[in-house]
């Protein structure tokens, strides 16, 4: 019986320790993130990428700092440390995919073509 009870709080625990590591995933991406995209077809280009938590859910968007057109996210895929975003440009339908690199940069590409680094912007 006491093999039984010390499997179940494994298991549990197993369970506890996975769902945590999911919770802080979702929140590295959370704030705001000056991003540069190197090498388009009009010169690299930088950009203002946000995510908050709302619901429990990640949501987000991007602005081309240049245009100050803001393009909400219309589908966020979280993995690990990765984060793949679709967002709607007037040339059509983008993916972006971030990784973590530490806490306070990442990097990642753009339609899988166009390299991108991203710095956490600090809070004024």
């Amino acid at each position: 019986m006491k093999q039984v009870g010390f499997i179940f709080s494994f298991v549990f625990l197993l369970l506890f320790t996975n769902a945590a590591q999911a919770q802080q995933s979702d929140t590295y991406f959370v704030g705001k993130w000056d991003i540069l995209i190197k090498g388009l077809p009009k010169g690299d280009t930088e950009a203002l990428v946000k995510f908050e938590l709302k619901d429990g859910k990640l949501t987000g968007s991007i602005t081309d700092k240049e245009e100050k057109k803001d393009m909400l996210f219309t589908a966020i895929t979280l993995k690990d440390t990765t984060i793949v975003v679709k967002f709607d440009h007037s040339s059509g339908e983008v993916e972006m995919n971030l990784l973590k690199k530490d806490n306070d940069n990442l990097t990642g590409q753009i339609n899988n073509q166009f390299d991108l680094t991203g710095i956490r912007k600090k809070e004024d």
